[in-house]
């Protein structure tokens, strides 16, 4: 030991005793030695802890912590001197087979050589340390790109040449820096630069390894901040890295264990808040709105006597929830004070650059320290409750969108189930149209109905359809076959018993009458009711009263009844099988529907509706007929009427597997009539004089009226040619359609509406009532050209095309009727069903046109004099 010139005169001082006096006071000078050793002892063990501390023991390299304040103290000078300095990561390519094949020992071996071989390359006022794992950092002060370049490739030149372990394992490397200019960064923090870095060395590993690269900003996209998560999570203090392995292992069992993502929240909440001795912790995910909405949080509130409480309520300030937004704008994990010593701390919870939610946590700053190594936690910790969240919110989309499409699927199948019973005709004839037009007739009365027709053509639904026409239609429709119930209860059935009327009636019942009552009764197949109980039935129909089985005393019911037989009432009254004054008692009004084959029109339209529904409600592809399955059912008598085509129809979608059904299919070849051989082929709905296409668009007409004009005076031609005696009801049509496009314009505002038509608004609810249950009941059909008159009427409803004061509804009644006037001159019966109203009404528009023209011409003659 060689001692300096101080250093010998102070020892020769002591060994003089002149200190002594002042040391001890005094004292036996022979306890200065004693005195000297413990001072040497205490300050030796102060030193070995603090090296302990701020050391790797595997290397003798500064450690994490160690290194943290290197750096920070190099961007200090850095800032000071005003000199650029550039930060060095090392790491070898693939370490892990080390520790896999050679064990952790010979892994430490090769630790201890990597960092003797960057001390022996670096310069001695270079610091070098072991940030964790295998990543060692570099310091270099007062440097420049090229230099730091240079030192790399000189570091990596010297560790990927060596050969660790006694010359048995040869390593790869891989080196990223970053550069610190205080000139252009002047506000950079220490862990911003370390970001840089470990970009850089991520990007060296992504590119192969074995390289040295530069930080830059298209770097910086590509790796987003992917800092080595191992080793920010682990750092070297065993208390903490306990700790965090555990939040993180509970975490990830947890989010294994969760269906729910409330549940899930709850126990990330209750773990975290002792494990980083939090007094506010919350979860928060995105509202729909933007705002963040709380899931789960808790607070801890110090009580009068000093005692802390933990409360589970969480109840964010605006400063709190400032930092949340900061935290979504960010993208990144930020931190405030908060006042009162207490320091927030707000992580997105992101997916694929989308904040879902925000981690927020609040301490007071003695309790809540957290560093770079606690965010790096925190955010990966973020991360997995990220990823649970999202995978909630997806599997909860799922099962919206399955329980929709199941809600849907259901409406659908109920739809079709019961698209047969439901009061809705399907038709094209002018025939059909008839008949609901003497329905609609008789349907606010209460007058007694016979519905007469073939088997299978549709009667019960004709009288279903009078039902729903009807005031009653809010009540019960109880149908009665008379052909399904035996004889012997039929009179049972119809008016009740009482108990112990007949043997076994055990108790009181009433009949099918009594059911009915305040709304309709159909006796379906009346024809087949027994002679018996036809003479009860008719004081019935004449008075509303029966008694029932084992009665005594009358009962009164008020019901509306409707009848339907496919037999010849009239014939069966002349051979004695129906008593003749009930058959005038039921037949006040009688509705005929017409067999198929007597409006074949509709035979393709009803085939194509079958078509359709089948094909939804059995799942089969099929889309269309051929041409030729198409002529064989228009050759085809269907002796059966409707139903038959229904029932084969449903046959041919259940067997076809092509899109189209064809003749095979069908298998109407053999059944067809000989007669109808010579058919060519059925005239197609599009061919008929319903179904004519329309002629070219005359250029010049150019308003909505001049089209309107030209369009109706088609259709009343078109009306006047069909040989049927029906007259198609156009001033209906027109006058239904208006208001419905007045609505639909409208979205719905009755008030609206009735501005755009210029009528009162109880008067356009009332016709909008009725227009749109004529069309829900498809009671309503129009020619086939009528599509285009709808257009136009649409044009002209629409206000944008419109001047103020106009009157459409009006305008169009006008031009129809001087169109009817020009086609039919002084045919008062058929103008009036054009017109659809009465003789008297039809003659007073008339009248009231010729004042109205007859004003005009006046007012144009005063003009021109």
């Amino acid at each position: 030991l060689r001692l300096t010139a101080g250093e010998e005169t102070l020892f020769e001082q002591l060994r003089k005793r002149e200190l002594t006096s002042e040391l001890f006071g005094g004292e036996d000078a022979s306890r200065w030695w004693e005195w000297l050793f413990s001072l040497g002892g205490a300050l030796a063990g102060h030193a070995a802890q603090v090296s302990a501390i701020l050391t790797d023991p595997i290397t003798g390299l500064p450690d994490r912590t160690g290194f943290q304040a290197i750096l920070s103290e190099a961007m200090q000078k850095s800032r000071i001197d005003q000199e650029r300095f550039a930060l060095l990561l090392v790491n070898p390519d693939d370490f892990a087979s080390v520790n896999e094949n050679l064990g952790r020992p010979q892994g430490d071996a090769i630790i201890r050589q990597i960092g003797d071989g960057l001390r022996s390359v670096l310069r001695a006022s270079d610091p070098v340390a072991r940030y964790g794992g295998v990543i060692f950092a570099v310091v270099l002060p007062a440097t420049t790109r090229d230099w730091a370049e240079g030192v790399g490739k000189k570091v990596l030149q010297r560790l990927s040449g060596t050969a660790y372990l006694e010359e048995t394992v040869r390593l790869a490397f891989s080196i990223g820096f970053a550069l610190y200019d205080p000139k252009l960064d002047g506000t950079m923090l220490p862990v911003e630069l370390f970001r840089q870095a470990d970009q850089a060395l991520n990007a060296a590993k992504r590119r192969g390894g074995g390289r040295v690269v530069e930080w830059h900003e298209e770097i910086s996209r590509e790796e987003a901040g992917a800092c080595d998560k191992l080793t920010g999570i682990f750092t070297g203090n065993v208390s903490k890295d306990y700790r965090n392995m555990v939040l993180l292992w509970d975490t990830i069992d947890v989010i294994a264990r969760s269906q729910d993502f409330d549940h899930l929240a709850e126990e990330v909440v209750d773990r975290l808040t002792p494990g980083l001795r939090l007094s506010r912790i919350g979860l928060f995910i995105q509202g729909a709105d933007g705002e963040p909405v709380l899931k789960k949080g808790r607070s801890r509130l110090t009580m009068a006597d000093g005692e802390r409480q933990l409360v589970k309520t969480l109840e964010p300030s605006e400063a709190e929830l400032a930092l949340l937004a900061e935290a979504v704008t960010e993208s990144s994990a930020v931190e405030a004070e908060l006042g009162g010593e207490v320091t927030g701390h707000a992580v997105p919870l992101l997916v694929g650059g989308e904040a879902l939610g925000i981690l927020f946590l609040a301490g007071e700053n003695s309790q809540l320290v957290l560093d770079e190594s606690d965010f790096i936690f925190l955010r990966a910790l973020a991360g997995q409750i990220a990823a649970a969240l999202d995978r909630a919110r997806l599997s909860e989309l799922e099962s919206d969108r399955k329980e929709k499409e199941r809600q849907e699927l259901q409406a659908q199948i109920h739809e079709l189930r019961h698209a047969m019973r439901r009061a809705k005709l399907v038709y094209q004839s002018a025939e059909m149209e008839a008949v609901l037009e003497r329905a609609r007739r008789v349907a606010p009365t209460d007058a007694t109905v016979l519905v007469t027709g073939e088997s299978g053509t549709g009667k019960e639904l004709l009288a279903r359809t009078v039902h729903e026409l009807s005031p009653r239609r809010r009540k019960a429709l109880v149908v009665v076959d008379c052909v399904a119930i035996a004889t012997t209860l039929m009179e049972s059935e119809l008016f009740g018993h009482e108990k112990g009327a007949y043997t076994g009636a055990q108790g009181r019942r009433i009949g099918r009458l009594a059911e009915a009552d305040g709304g309709t009764v159909l006796l379906d197949e009346i024809g087949e009711l027994p002679l018996e109980v036809q003479s009860k039935l008719l004081r019935f129909v004449q008075d509303k009263q029966y008694t029932p089985v084992g009665g005594s005393r009358p009962k009164q019911v008020d019901v509306r009844i409707l009848a339907a037989t496919n037999r010849d009432l009239a014939t069966e009254v002349t051979k004695g099988r129906f008593r003749e004054d009930l058959y005038y008692r039921l037949n006040v009004v009688s509705l005929e529907v017409p067999p198929l084959r007597a409006r074949r029109t509709d035979i393709l339209h009803l085939a194509r509706y079958f078509l359709e529904t089948f094909s939804m409600q059995y799942q089969k592809p099929v889309r269309r007929f051929t041409e030729q399955a198409e002529v064989d059912m228009h050759m085809y008598d269907w002796p059966g009427n409707i139903r038959e085509l229904q029932n084969r129809i449903m046959q041919a979608v259940i067997l076809c597997e092509q899109e189209e059904i064809g003749p095979e299919e069908l298998q109407l070849d053999s059944m067809l009539h000989p007669r109808q051989a010579s058919v060519p082929s059925p005239p197609d709905p599009a061919d008929s004089p319903l179904r004519e296409a329309p002629p070219a668009p005359d250029a010049s007409l150019s308003s909505p009226e001049k089209r309107l004009r030209s369009a109706l005076r088609e259709e009343i031609d078109l009306a006047l040619s069909d040989e049927s005696a029906v007259v198609y009801p156009l001033g209906r049509w027109l006058r239904e359609d208006l208001v419905l496009e007045a609505n639909a314009l409208a979205k719905g505002v009755a008030r609206r509406g009735a501005e755009l038509l210029g009528i009162p608004e109880t008067t356009f609810r009332r016709r909008f009532a009725k227009a749109d249950e004529q069309v829900r009941a498809g009671l309503s059909p129009r020619s086939g050209r009528w599509e285009e008159v709808r257009s136009i009427l649409r044009q002209l409803v629409d206000p944008s095309g419109s001047q103020a004061g106009r009157e459409p509804l009006k305008e169009a009644s006008r031009i129809l009727l001087e169109e009817i006037l020009h086609r039919v001159p002084g045919d008062t019966s058929k103008g009036s069903k054009l017109l659809a109203v009465t003789a008297p009404t039809f003659r007073t528009r008339v009248a009231e046109l010729e004042e109205d023209l007859a004003r005009q011409k006046s007012a144009n003659a005063h003009d021109s004099s």
